[in-house]
């Protein structure tokens, strides 16, 4: 696959080197997956004053057509994106070579006319060179064109994926840490690795083991998600207009009954009124805009994995390992949805105005809500199943991948590993836990020598691989949390966050 798109140069049009945004000259274009091409800092520009009013942004609109071009990097990080969008290279070789002369006659201090254009060199050829430059071997397949063309040179998508550290074209993929790496990665960075696939291979298994497919269903299922916390959180703009435009009714209707000398309070009631719409309903849209741009980033995403006929293996696995990352990435970053009620007894303080100095304030309502997860707060819950034998001290727990479940029982020195709702064994430990949560290896908290720890337990060995202490005298570690890169410890006078390596990293006193 050569392309899967391509937008022409027209270089006869009146701004062919000038930028869209700034109206000058490019100065190291950059052109959008949409093929708009913009100044570098025109467009760091444009990207920065877009995201600044969203919450963890995942991308940004073409500042031309609109097209939603997703981040390009780690979301939320809009000041890194410019430098990882392409540079038009064909563009900025028109911008700095404005003459019709040879580049290479040029290089020997002669001036010839120059008729062709290498597209692959970025150089003007005369008609000597053009005959020299096809005998040549390693540019005998270059495209020339005319040179009477080179404003209508098409920008094209490239089918290959170059590695970031050698810039060599992509070749495999270490599975064991999901990237892609050239030969020269295989043999050293990655020679250590369990597996490592043909680029080719991997593509393949992607498709037929239905994993892009799943990945594009999760997506749409999510998707389906954001349109419902938006079309909710529109609703309840709504609400907010009509309820504030109620109570201005009424408040109205009294304050016309009332004499001269309370218009004042009033319209101090409207201007507290007027003040508490402007914050939340400016809350309410910073959610949507935020919400419509992870919609438009999960459209862009099922587009881009259920067009895989058209896309090279190197770039359909490029394109699943940054989705992956990245929809991963979302997906922790919590997204909490503003849910705002507007009260007010207006009317009724009205009625008994003179006897008051001033008018309470407006009470609102709000509290934000997850749009992906569970609500403990409103949420119902029944009973699914009675776990047997879990009648003692249950302290802590946690879901493992395949959904068993494994328990800490405080009371004994055991952990309990139910799966599909049956007791399956019994985990003797040296002393008593208190949690558990799931790394690879089981990470359980125990107590001892007045000293808080973390023990690793194997499960499919059955035994305790490493002890390690976190606290000092006389700190206590009772419960554990995780994210992917660092795992909390809620202590009996602090709250530790340490890395991978169980070091601290910081610490937070109570």
């Amino acid at each position: 696959m050569a392309t899967s798109k391509a937008e022409t140069l027209d270089l006869g049009k009146e701004l062919k080197n000038v930028c869209p945004i700034c109206f000058e000259s490019f100065k190291t274009p950059r052109y959008l997956p949409c093929f708009h091409t913009f100044c570098h800092n025109c467009l760091s520009s444009f990207i920065l004053s877009t995201c600044k009013s969203k919450e963890n942004p995942v991308g940004f609109p073409c500042p031309l057509c609109r097209q939603f071009v997703p981040a390009p990097s780690s979301l939320g990080e809009p000041d890194k994106w410019t430098e990882l969008i392409p540079i038009n290279t064909i563009v900025q070789a028109i911008c700095e070579k404005n003459d019709q002369f040879c580049d290479e006659c040029r290089r020997e201090n002669e001036e010839e006319v120059a008729t062709d254009w290498c597209k692959s060199c970025l150089e003007s050829l005369c008609r000597t060179c053009v005959k020299f430059h096809k005998r040549n071997a390693s540019s005998r397949n270059h495209e020339l064109i005319p040179i009477s063309n080179k404003g209508t040179i098409p920008i094209e998508n490239e089918s290959r994926v170059f590695c970031k550290d050698h810039s060599a074209a992509v070749k495999y993929m270490c599975v064991d840490h999901e990237e892609l790496c050239c030969a020269e990665c295989v043999c050293t960075k990655h020679r250590k690795c369990n597996q490592v696939d043909e680029i080719e291979k991997t593509a393949e298994n992607l498709i037929q083991s239905g994993t892009l497919k799943k990945l594009g269903q999760e997506i749409l299922q999510h998707n389906d998600v954001l349109i419902q916390a938006k079309i909710e959180s529109e609703i309840n703009m709504k609400y907010f207009d009509e309820t504030s435009d109620r109570i201005l009714e009424e408040s109205s209707n009294v304050r016309n009954k009332l004499v001269r000398h309370i218009d004042a309070l009033v319209e101090a009631h409207h201007n507290d009124l007027a003040q508490k719409v402007k914050e939340q309903k400016g809350r309410l849209a910073t959610f949507v805009d935020t919400v419509s741009d992870r919609q438009l980033l999960m459209a862009q995403y099922s587009q881009t994995l259920s067009d895989t006929e058209k896309t090279s293996p190197p770039v359909l696995v490029q394109n699943y390992l940054k989705i992956k990352r990245q929809f991963k990435q979302i997906t922790e970053l919590g997204c909490y949805k503003p849910i705002v009620k507007l009260h007010s007894d207006a009317s009724g303080q009205l009625s008994t105005i003179l006897d008051k100095c001033q008018i309470d304030d407006v009470k609102v309502e709000a509290k934000s809500t997850p749009i992906w997860d569970i609500d403990l707060t409103s949420a119902n819950m029944k009973m699914v199943c009675e776990l047997p034998e879990s009648g003692g001290i249950v302290t802590g727990g946690c879901f493992l991948e395949n959904g068993d479940i494994v328990l800490t029982v405080n009371s004994s020195t055991q952990c309990l590993y139910y799966s599909n709702e049956k007791l399956l064994r019994k985990i003797q430990l040296r002393r008593n836990p208190w949690d558990v949560i799931c790394r690879k290896l089981l990470m359980i908290s125990t107590n001892f020598n007045d000293k808080g720890h973390i023990e690793q337990f194997d499960l499919q060995e059955l035994k305790t691989i490493n002890t390690q202490c976190i606290t000092e005298n006389y700190c206590f570690v009772y419960h554990l949390a995780m994210s992917s890169e660092f795992l909390y410890a809620a202590c009996s006078n602090c709250i530790l966050k340490l890395n991978h390596e169980g070091n601290t990293v910081k610490k937070n006193f109570s």
